[in-house]
């Protein structure tokens, strides 16, 4: 099949195949004698856990590592469940910063809406300016 397909397929746009081909996380993909890109199933399921890895927000790099780890011969190991583990782990980590620091914005922007209540008071964010 060709992009166009594979994209419809596996939910990932045609330009993101490009740059994911470009970034080397989907191999060496056949091509027509026109230079056409062909994509099996195997290449369409790559698309497909890459979709996904990123909707999770992993970076290119854990998509990359964890998709080596999916499709290696030894996926199937102890070793292999360890550090697909210790990826994830590190994500949620990423998630519980970014959870936290969203609750410090939360917080302020509180302070601030609480000082707007008093007209005398001048905007705490404006005052930095």
């Amino acid at each position: 099949m060709r992009i166009r397909e594979a994209a419809e397929r596996s939910g990932v746009s045609a330009p993101t195949i490009r740059y994911y081909e470009q970034l080397g996380l989907l191999g060496s993909l056949a091509r027509t004698g026109a230079g056409y890109r062909v994509f099996d199933e195997h290449a369409v399921r790559q698309l497909v856990f890459l979709r996904k890895a990123r909707e999770l927000g992993f970076s290119l790099e854990d998509c990359r590592e964890l998709l080596d780890l999916v499709t290696a011969p030894n996926r199937g190991t102890a070793a292999n469940a360890a550090r697909k583990r210790e990826v994830a782990v590190r994500r949620l980590a990423e998630i519980d910063e970014q959870i936290a620091e969203l609750g410090r914005v939360r917080k302020l922007i509180e302070l601030h809406i609480e000082t707007l209540r008093d007209p005398s008071l001048d905007c705490p964010v404006a005052a930095n300016l």
